[in-house]
């Protein structure tokens, strides 16, 4: 019976491994900070703050946006993991066709609750109902109630704020809540180089002037983080919602050229890249076949046969024929100057998601991911899923997939749970196991002594 002092001393071990051995358990936090219209590529720059993330932690090839690659959808999409037809933010602008009316831009939209609160399930919200403290600084959604629950504190989009608000200050005021207010998760939006990017030309001194902007105001994030030491629970997540790409004024597309515009009872023609209209019901087929036949830079459906892989067209919100031009195109309802019109950006997005040219970048540093690991690309409807787990709270459904992110993260909180749960329950039993055998050898059962016939 010598065996059995070593076998309870071995459990007794691994019980007491479980306890205190391990590093214990902290509640991690997230801050998510959004650069609008960053490419996968940094368009060809050497940004410092990338590259010390991705020294330190993880980043991702490229990430794929949703389409349309304008920034609410794809925001909303990062937000609750959904795809735009899921989710039902499929523009930039909220508008109705029966009463023909819309925002009048983007910062509008911001603040208009019947555009974000359509039954979803956004990530601050996730968090709210667990118990967590959340907040958003500019971030589009986290400005109005969603199942009329408020985030715990906003900083609303608004011109005053965008010019009097420093990207440095939104990031510098995002950590200082988290570690000094204990708020567990903070969105924060950054609106360079996008602003810049639709007035100038990408390759232009101005736009890359704020391009590096947007990179220093990182910089100084990850300072921020360093002198407070909130490495080992805050993780912090860099990305952007679609990329950029130079304008040629000389190839666009003029609807009227093509159509009558008489024929159309309501339309949306926003930015450069995609509209939307809304033909009289006796002309629809005929204004559908004219504009498919119109040009090969210009691509026309029936809302309903709408290509399936964009995960788009399937949404009561569009309207009934969706068209889009190719990478580098733009398109506009009548007539107009190109090289005059202040409608044309230099710079846009909002084209096929699949173009690298839209793709936006992932960064991430924290107790919940790998050092200096680069990953295969991931898609941004992942995120959701992925900030629920970092912050141990029940995710709704959605359409990300574990899956494709799974190898830059450490072992989540979840499982380092399970594995703690799991390996008690072994040395219990253990302890069990040997207490019984133990009892067996000290209180042995009578033998049966009655004669038997032989």
């Amino acid at each position: 019976m010598t065996y059995i002092p070593n076998i309870l001393g071995f459990a007794l071990l691994l019980g007491v491994f479980v306890t205190s051995g391990f590093r214990p358990l902290k509640n991690q936090k997230v801050l998510l900070a959004l650069v609008d219209g960053m490419r996968w590529d940094s368009f060809g720059l050497d940004l410092p703050s990338l590259r010390r993330i991705e020294e330190n932690g993880v980043r991702a090839d490229w990430m794929n946006g949703v389409f349309v690659t304008y920034t609410t959808p794809n925001l909303y999409s990062i937000a609750t993991g959904l795809y735009p037809e899921n989710h039902g933010v499929i523009h930039n602008l909220f508008f109705n066709a029966t009463s023909r009316t819309s925002t009048s831009d983007f910062e509008d939209v911001l603040n208009t609750t019947a555009f974000f609160d359509t039954g979803v399930e956004p990530m601050w919200i996730s968090a709210k109902l667990a118990g967590k403290k959340v907040a958003g600084i500019m971030y589009a959604g986290t400005a109005v109630p969603i199942k009329g629950i408020l985030s715990d504190r906003v900083v609303y989009l608004s011109p005053w704020s965008l010019k009097n608000y420093s990207l440095k200050d939104r990031l510098k005021d995002a950590v200082s809540w988290i570690a000094e207010e204990d708020f567990d998760l903070v969105l924060t939006y950054l609106n360079l180089p996008d602003y810049t990017l639709h007035d100038h030309r990408i390759e232009t001194e101005t736009s890359q002037s704020d391009m590096l902007t947007a990179d220093n105001a990182i910089s100084s994030l990850l300072d921020d983080v360093d002198q407070r030491e909130l490495w080992d629970t805050l993780n912090v997540i860099v990305v952007s919602d679609h990329g950029h790409f130079n304008v040629d004024p000389e190839k666009y597309i003029v609807l009227t050229d093509y159509i009558d515009e008489e024929d159309i009872e309501y339309s949306v023609m926003y930015g450069s890249a995609l509209f939307q209209l809304k033909p009289k019901e006796e002309e629809k087929d005929k204004v559908v076949q004219l504009l498919q036949s119109a040009h090969p830079a210009l691509h026309v459906y029936r809302k309903e046969d709408f290509p399936e892989h964009f995960h788009y067209g399937n949404h009561p919100r569009n309207l009934p024929v969706i068209g889009y031009v190719d990478l580098g195109w733009h398109v506009h309802m009548e007539a107009f100057d190109p090289f005059r019109d202040s409608l044309i950006s230099q710079s846009d997005h909002g084209y096929d998601n699949q173009y690298m040219e839209m793709k936006p970048i992932f960064y991430a540093r924290g107790p919940a991911f790998k050092t200096s690991y680069r990953a295969r690309p991931i898609n941004n409807v992942d995120i959701y899923q992925m900030v629920c787990e970092i912050l141990d709270v029940e995710a709704a459904p959605n359409n990300g997939s574990l899956g494709r992110y799974k190898n830059m993260m450490k072992t989540s909180s979840s499982q380092e749970k399970i594995l703690r749960s799991d390996i008690l329950i072994i040395a219990s039993c253990l302890i069990i196991a040997v207490g019984c055998l133990f009892i067996s050898r000290v209180f042995p059962t009578k033998k049966d002594t009655t004669n038997k016939r032989e």
